[in-house]
């Protein structure tokens, strides 16, 4: 039964083993009608499951797996109450459990048990998650795709199964922490005088067309190979499997919540859907801890019952192998029951001691989650997207409003600026996050202007920065030719040359509808009446390079304005952009003298 919210704060126990809430928890519990995840149902979702992970006791099969979660259901609940007692924060200021401005920690094993009751199908009568809507129980087994984000789960249970961290102990903790909902809080653009050459750039060519990920210009350095591989067979992007770059803070594109959109089809499915939902079901406890927050749907669409953002998921692990920015390698096998397990994921070498509050705990250091939402995407773009891939559509020039300019660089200083996180969450932040690193932020899928966009990450970082109090986090700018949403749109970031490179780079396997689908979202749908698609193929025809590849690119962009303020460089993009010609020049050209 759900009780009344304690209004207490739980003290966080030096091992680890307590829940804790900063603003208040309520308890809820689930009928433990069934006692495990039936092996049957394990070989129907994924058929001929084995993994070994590198850091585990043992290897995994569908029996020891189903064997797993009848031992974890059968012990006391983790969270100290009766058998099938969970934990949640209070929640009271927004649609989903965790109010703005606080966190939650939960310990890694009652994480697993939470997902150990979801995959086993039972519910709690009280308390309809978002996670119980996207696995409804007995319901997903019908087809391998269907069967995708229940595999999901599976794959964080088996990790769970052979942990040595879990062994006698709850294991480290992971953190789920709200940023604010304010934007009008963010400094003002206009008369800025905070130095855009003070934020640490660095860039990531990945598979761009580029040779072996150049350098972009004489002034910014390259990411770390460490977070930057783009050679075959092993490439590493800031979502993929193999990034070992500690700290390195991996910016999902979401929704006004986590995992966009996937529960508009009922629950079940695979992996599709574009940067946020793919990202989310290859990273299993960010699925479990955002949709388990949530009963309610978000005020902006009823699928969007899951953590609100801006939203970090610290802890939280890569348990699937192969995704990066362009989804090449990763989508069919998992959607036909054969998915790829990062076997290389860390359970105990990735452990660093963090303060929180005054308890220390352990934490995975590996790759902290923001989440948080470009917010163009009621603009009206949608209605004629093909002008908008090729930066061409006249609202993507706007500077003010809800959609324009001046908001979207607000809503990347408000998840990045550590001013508004908890004083707690800030700590943990300051220790381990070391850089952010992102994709074309703004310009997927709710098809903004790259151009635009990767200047709102240069000022918004600068602006965020301030409140990090000398501790810089580098900002690691990724480009690709093939992004999962929108390819080829981040070509136009480039000088004429490369652009053209990297338009001839964007391969167009996978393209089109089915669970082998690569790119997102650019089929016309209800909510996309223009189809995004040229000649039926999902990147940019090289033959219109003339057409849409400026002769100034972002590097030069970079080298005019490297010593320059955000004011400055704020009036120079509004002065381009009024009353600018998007299909006789591009933003760049317009800012820069020729």
């Amino acid at each position: 039964m759900l009780k009344d919210p304690s209004k207490e704060l739980l003290e966080l126990d030096t091992s680890g083993g307590s829940f804790y809430s900063s603003a208040g928890a309520t308890e809820i519990t689930f009928e433990l009608s069934h006692d495990r995840v039936l092996k049957s149902d394990i070989d129907r979702v994924w058929p001929n499951l084995n993994v070994n992970f590198d850091e585990g006791s043992g290897p995994v099969t569908a029996q020891s797996l189903s064997d797993y979660t009848a031992e974890l259901l059968a012990d006391p609940s983790p969270f100290g109450g009766a058998k099938g007692s969970v934990k949640i924060p209070a929640g009271q200021t927004s649609s989903d459990q965790l109010d703005w401005g606080q966190y939650v920690v939960y310990t890694r094993k009652q994480v697993c048990y939470i997902a150990a009751l979801v995959a086993s199908g039972n519910v709690a009568p009280d308390y309809d998650s978002g996670l119980s809507r996207l696995i409804p129980p007995g319901k997903c087994l019908d087809d391998l795709y269907q069967g995708g984000f229940l595999r999901a789960l599976l794959g964080l249970l088996a990790s769970c199964s052979v942990d040595p961290s879990l062994v006698g102990s709850q294991g480290p903790v992971l953190i789920v922490a709200k940023s604010t909902d304010d934007l009008t809080k963010a400094p003002p653009l206009e008369n800025s005088n905070v130095g855009l050459g003070d934020v640490p750039l660095r860039t990531c060519r990945f598979r761009d067309g580029s040779e072996n990920n150049a350098p972009l210009s004489s002034s910014i350095p390259t990411t770390p190979e460490t977070a930057c591989k783009v050679e075959d067979p092993e490439p590493v992007d800031f979502m993929r499997s193999g990034n070992s770059l500690k700290g390195q803070v991996m910016v999902d594109i979401t929704a006004a919540w986590i995992g966009g959109y996937i529960l508009a089809h009922k629950g079940c499915g695979g992996f599709d859907g574009g940067q946020d939902e793919r990202l989310m079901t290859t990273m299993p406890e960010v699925m479990v801890l955002s949709f388990f927050m949530s009963q309610k749907a978000s005020p902006i669409a009823s699928e969007g019952v899951s953590l609100l953002v801006p939203a970090y998921v610290i802890g939280a692990r890569r348990i699937f192998a192969n995704f990066d920015g362009t989804s090449r390698d990763i989508g069919p096998a998992f959607n036909q029951g054969q998915p790829v397990v990062y076997e290389a994921a860390k359970m105990i070498s990735d452990l660093v001691d963090v303060q929180i509050g005054q308890q220390m705990a352990k934490i995975s250091a590996s790759s902290p989650f923001l989440g948080f939402q470009s917010i163009n995407q009621e603009a009206g773009l949608a209605n004629d997207v093909p002008p908008a891939r090729l930066n061409q559509n006249s609202i993507q020039f706007e500077t003010s409003g809800d959609y324009g300019f001046e908001n979207q660089v607000k809503a990347w200083y408000n998840a990045v600026s550590l001013e508004f996180w908890h004083p707690d969450v800030q700590g943990v932040l300051k220790t381990l996050a070391t850089s952010i690193g992102t994709g074309p932020w703004g310009s997927g899928v709710w098809w903004g202007n790259s151009q635009i966009f990767a200047l709102v990450a240069w000022m918004g970082q600068a602006l965020a920065q301030q409140s990090w109090q000398g501790q810089h986090p580098f900002l690691d700018y990724y480009i690709y030719s093939s992004f999962t949403e929108n390819p080829s749109n981040q070509c136009l970031i480039h000088s004429k040359e490369d652009c053209k490179k990297c338009l001839e780079s964007c391969e167009n396997a996978f393209a089109g509808q089915g669970t082998t689908q690569r790119y997102c979202c650019m089929e016309p749908e209800p909510w996309i009446p223009s189809s995004g698609l040229f000649d039926g193929k999902a990147c940019i025809p090289v033959n219109l390079q003339d057409e849409i590849c400026g002769q100034k690119g972002f590097a030069d962009v970079y080298e005019h304005f490297k010593g320059s303020t955000v004011g400055e460089l704020w009036n120079a993009v509004k002065s381009a952009a009024t009353d600018i010609d998007p299909k006789a020049s591009t933003l760049f050209d317009a800012m820069l003298p020729h």
